[in-house]
């Protein structure tokens, strides 16, 4: 990874100029899986599984991986997704296709303090959902020029694949007493050949 270095000018937009919410609503199948709140992990934005061995036939909102996945309940969970696959967002998730945005640099602005904080002014106490017409005509401050959008957005996509990396950290299990010893913990284990 590098440093860049910008010059270019920053403007305010409002979110619905920056991103729409997609709504087309279309069943999984074995060739388009569904992607739900389990399936991601909260506050990483990667899946926990292979959803396409995922059985179940389930209708939602379509994304073709040129968007971004936000979800709108209870949105202190930090529940998003920056798929690179065609699927359908099953339940409370928004389908958000960038307007003359990078779809990294959107995947890094629902992930901020500023986002989260509007979002968290929802609707709803037991199951509060993020509120739609208060992001949309939220202000936030972005890039002019996709270039730059297009370096930061991959900057921090390249910066989270190395955090990712480290905490996957390769595991020796040489016997059943090691496995005791680690109750609940996710491991990752390397094969040697």
């Amino acid at each position: 990874m590098h440093y860049f270095d910008f010059h270019y000018s920053w403007e305010q937009r409002k979110f619905f100029n920056i991103a729409i919410r997609e709504s087309t609503v279309l069943a999984s199948s074995s060739d388009v899986p569904n992607v739900e709140y389990e399936d991601v992990v909260a506050e990483e934005g990667r899946l926990n599984k292979d959803i396409s061995l995922k059985v179940t036939d389930k209708s939602g909102i379509a994304f073709d991986g040129s968007q971004v996945l936000y979800g709108k309940l209870r949105p202190y969970l930090h529940n998003w997704l920056n798929p690179d696959f065609k699927g359908v967002a099953v339940g409370d998730w928004w389908v958000l296709k960038p307007i003359e945005m990078n779809k990294n640099f959107l995947y890094c602005l629902i992930q901020t303090q500023q986002f989260d904080n509007i979002a968290n002014q929802s609707a709803g106490s037991k199951m509060p959902r993020a509120d739609w017409n208060l992001i949309s005509n939220s202000v936030f401050m972005v890039p002019t020029l996709k270039e730059e959008q297009s370096k930061i957005g991959n900057y921090f996509n390249e910066l989270d694949n190395l955090i990712t990396l480290h905490q996957r950290k390769p595991v020796v299990v040489n016997s059943s007493s090691t496995m005791n010893a680690l109750p609940n913990q996710h491991l990752y284990f390397q094969v040697l050949e």
